[in-house]
């Protein structure tokens, strides 16, 4: 086989379209990029307004209309301007005013607008000939309606209402629980965005503080403005940095904040409540609850306890002593805080002073003497990983020892600042470990099991004996009342529409199944005009005798959709209890007694 290779004026040819493409997708690129956001919004605003909300539906004017204009008035909120058009399918923002003038082809008397099947606007006369008619109505929420001129109605069109959404706040700072440890500033910054669709009129920060305990609880409650808000934009990103102090807290207080936004529709919205809370060292330092529950080491609680006492103790002593004296108490209590944490290591497995939590080598090479050459359990120790006893392991789960882990670590941070000469850099460190080893001794409680019920023992001899002579059956009387179900009514439609697509007459219960299902339709066209205004209009159709096998293709899809949209709620049991087993007990009864 021999191989064809293009010439290379079929590839210089194909090369140059393809370079001539790259370059016009690029400029257009660029293009686009450099347009400002207004055209973007212009040419949005144009496609919404400008096309029909079912783009496949060709909407049809009723033909004593020579001339309508609907002219649609945006709330001033918004910020949009008044817009007119020529088709009678309307999108309107919610609480726009619509106005309709109609002008007919000769004198008619009246000129009615019909709403969702319901509703009536009259519209009014402007001239003499009372030819042109012209009326106004508020939306309020979607749905559709008629023209009516006459006797003759128009078909049915769609009003597509945009709904004012509320605020979206997001709140990224800070965490929906946080904590003010010992030695932290006392401030917390407040990081929110906000957006909506036309504009936020307002916004603040609801903040409650909480102080003291038990039934001397006080709470104090406050709004605290955003000192860079300015009403009216789309789009916020906000800060606000709140000093604890300024709102009079003090250790063991709690704040509770959330933050409220108000659009210029007035919707009001609110975050979720964020805590933030300082930490107590009063409650941490008291020794209440050390003796409840099951007390592991309490020595150690209070060892930790003393070092942070002396450490404070240090610090306010400070410009009364020397600097030798100083540094010698202050590396006295790096050693304390070491052995300290030493002895916790044990619990971990730590076998020497310069690890946390049991990672450490072995000397594995050991070699066995010959008098132990076949001693089993000799030659198994110089392999094996011993550190939990029994007693231990059975105290300390995977839990408790990830906690205790936690602790050496704390005070592995805390020995570094008191041999660094540091104490006031070591007490934050010191009082964290404090905490965790209280919380790890609260939350250890001990757990006693109910004691089993003791009940009569039963006689089986003299079970089922019993004189039922005077024992009668119970009567049960209950009324029911049968209730119109929905989805009944739409399977029942479904089997009329396929009597109706084989061209057969219908009798008049299987069109008064159609027009309750029709009742239902128009309902759910009036919430979602866009997906059940057609069907709406196939089944009236129907109804006339006067419909293609399309239109019963048309009904039959919405009948189905909201059957299974129809969610299932629990209702009242309609039938009577089952009075067999009852039955079934006394005739087993019976038997026994023959």
């Amino acid at each position: 086989m021999v191989a064809t290779y293009p010439t290379p004026a079929v590839v210089k040819r194909k090369l140059k379209t393809a370079f001539i493409l790259l370059t016009a997708g690029v400029l257009l690129s660029v293009g686009l990029l450099t347009l400002p956001a207004e055209s973007f919004q212009k040419i949005s605003k144009a496609g919404l307004v400008g096309n029909s909300i079912n783009p496949g539906k060709r909407e049809t004017k009723p033909a004593e209309v020579t001339d309508a204009k609907v002219i649609i008035d945006p709330p001033a909120y918004t910020g949009k301007s008044t817009r007119e058009q020529d088709r009678f399918n309307v999108v309107a923002e919610q609480d726009a005013m619509i106005t309709w003038n109609i002008a007919t082809t000769t004198r008619v008397k009246e000129v009615q607008l019909i709403f969702n099947d319901k509703v009536v606007l009259h519209l009014q006369p402007v001239d003499k000939g009372f030819t042109k008619w012209s009326g106004r109505r508020q939306v309020k929420s979607a749905g559709f309606y008629q023209v009516k001129i006459a006797n003759s109605l128009s078909e049915l069109y769609q009003v597509e209402m945009i709904k004012d959404q509320p605020p979206v706040i997001i709140v990224q700072a800070p965490q929906p629980n946080t904590v003010i440890e010992y030695g932290q500033p006392q401030k917390v910054l407040i990081n929110v965005a906000l957006t909506d669709d036309y504009g936020i009129e307002n916004t603040f920060i609801n903040a409650t503080t909480a102080s003291g305990s038990g039934e001397a609880v006080k709470f104090k409650e406050q709004q605290i403005p955003f000192a860079n808000f300015s009403a009216g934009n789309k789009q916020y990103q906000l800060q606000k940095q709140v000093d604890l102090a300024a709102l009079g807290m003090q250790p063991g207080d709690e704040l509770y904040f959330y933050v409220n936004a108000r659009d210029n529709y007035r919707q009001e919205k609110r975050s979720d409540v964020y805590i933030v809370r300082m930490e107590d060292t009063t409650q941490l330092m008291s020794m209440e609850g050390l003796v409840n529950g099951v007390d592991l080491k309490p020595e150690f609680f209070r060892s930790q306890r003393q070092i942070i006492i002396e450490t404070e103790q240090l610090l306010k002593d400070r410009d009364t002593i020397s600097v030798e004296s100083f540094n010698k108490k202050s590396s006295d209590l790096g050693v304390d805080q070491k052995l300290l944490r030493l002895r916790y290591g044990k619990f971990l497995g730590e076998e020497n002073e310069t690890e946390i939590g049991g990672d450490h080598e072995h000397d594995e090479a050991g070699n066995t003497d010959g008098a132990n050459a076949g001693n089993a359990d000799k030659i198994l120790d110089q392999y094996s990983h011993k550190h939990d006893n029994a007693e231990d392991a059975t105290f300390f789960d995977a839990k408790t020892k990830k906690q205790l882990l936690a602790t050496l670590s704390e005070m592995w941070k805390a020995e570094l600042q008191l041999r660094t000469l540091k104490p006031k850099a070591a007490l934050p460190f010191e009082y964290k470990a404090l905490r965790l080893l209280k919380n790890l001794q609260q939350q250890t409680r001990a757990y006693v099991g109910k004691t089993g019920s003791k009940t009569t023992p039963l006689k089986p001899e003299i079970r089922l004996t019993g004189d039922l002579a005077k024992v009668e059956q119970p009567v049960v009387e209950q009324q029911f009342e049968q209730k119109a179900d929905p989805v009944t009514t739409l399977r029942k439609a479904l089997g009329i529409l396929e009597l109706a697509r084989s061209k057969e007459t219908l009798q008049r219960t299987s069109i008064e199944i159609l027009e309750q299902a029709s009742m239902l339709l128009s309902t759910k066209a009036a919430s979602e005009p866009s997906n059940y205004l057609a069907s709406l209009e196939a089944l009236k159709r129907i109804l006339k005798k006067n419909y293609k096998a399309s239109d019963v293709n048309l009904a039959g899809s919405a009948f189905q959709k909201m059957i299974r949209s129809v969610s299932a709620i629990p209702q009242q049991s309609k039938a009577s209890p089952d009075m067999k087993l009852s039955q079934r007990y006394f005739l087993n009864l019976k038997r026994q007694n023959d």
